[in-house]
């Protein structure tokens, strides 16, 4: 064990104590005032949570309620009788109405029947 006792060990031991300490002291002096700012910061700060919780707070203000109420408005106004004139642009014929729908499912039946014929 003549390595534990040799006088370049302890100088070796020595130098690496004292260059770990002058690390940890710049470390410390390099962290200490962002630190100190830190603690300045949230001691300032109020970190007391309110854990009761208001009900007004929940209300929806009738402000914001109005974009979701649908409201009817008429186009036309309300009358007891109406002229021709007056429905003549809205009107269509039930009787063409139902000779197309029946034109559309008699052509659909007979591609089904012709489908199947080579």
């Amino acid at each position: 064990m003549t390595w534990l006792s040799s006088r370049e060990l302890k100088i070796y031991l020595l130098i690496v104590g004292a260059l770990s300490l002058i690390a940890l002291l710049i470390t410390l002096i390099a962290l200490l005032p962002g630190y100190i700012r830190y603690n300045k910061s949230v001691s300032d700060t109020d970190l007391v949570l309110d854990t009761t919780i208001d009900m007004s707070k929940f209300i929806v203000p009738d402000s914001y309620k109005q974009f979701h109420e649908i409201t009817w408005s008429h186009l036309l106004p309300d009358r007891e009788k109406w002229s021709w004139e007056d429905i003549e642009p809205y009107w269509q014929n039930p009787k063409e109405l139902i000779l197309e729908y029946l034109e559309e499912q008699n052509e659909s039946v007979i591609d089904d029947i012709f489908k199947d014929i080579p």
